[in-house]
């Protein structure tokens, strides 16, 4: 999985559905926003505002109606540019748009990869990223609510206020080590 590769894959289920969601994100993913809309390189839809327009594949052929979503980076949740491609649910149009996405220079994304790279940008602490396949497997509320408030950052703040507190400690003792005779204050 090396880093700055263009990846895309479905961000939702294989099946028929209303809609689908297909995300891609890496250094092509401003080009491609314009690109499958029809406009010129430079002429990317404004980041954050949702975009309603036709996708259209490098032969010219319209695949259907989309709302595209443009995240600049480093304000994106993988931290680089990302487009959110939302699409009819159909198994084929899903298809062919990845497969237009692959002409394009994007490659498919492995299981977790966009989790992944969030984490890698600094997106994510590792217990978050663990916490996006808990939110996903959750099959109770209890399940759920944990997943969430480790997703929201708790686990990392707790492990961040315990190394805080141990380098603290480690601080005053290796300077009573140092210095046995001074009478050192203590902190409050």
């Amino acid at each position: 999985m090396p880093l700055g590769e263009t990846i895309a894959a479905a961000a939702t289920p294989a099946g028929e559905s209303a809609l689908a969601v297909v995300r891609a994100s890496g250094p092509l993913a401003s080009t491609l926003a314009a690109a499958v809309l029809g406009r010129e390189a430079g002429e990317a839809p404004p980041p954050r505002q949702a975009t309603f327009g036709h996708y259209h594949a490098l032969g010219g052929a319209t695949l259907d109606q989309v709302v595209l979503t443009l995240f600049a980076e480093p304000a994106s949740s993988t931290g680089e540019d990302l487009v959110e491609i939302t699409c009819h649910g159909s198994p084929l149009i899903v298809r062919r748009i990845l497969e237009d996405l692959f002409a394009r220079g994007c490659r498919p994304a492995q299981p977790g990869e966009f989790t992944r790279t969030a984490f890698v940008n600094g997106k994510l602490d590792l217990s978050q990223a663990e916490a996006v396949a808990d939110l996903i497997r959750a099959r109770s509320d209890g399940a759920l609510r944990v997943a969430q408030r480790q997703l929201d950052g708790e686990l990392g703040r707790r492990v961040q206020e315990f190394s805080g507190r141990k380098q603290r400690i480690q601080a005053e003792v290796e300077a009573y080590i140092d210095f046995p005779e001074e009478d050192l204050p203590t902190e409050e």
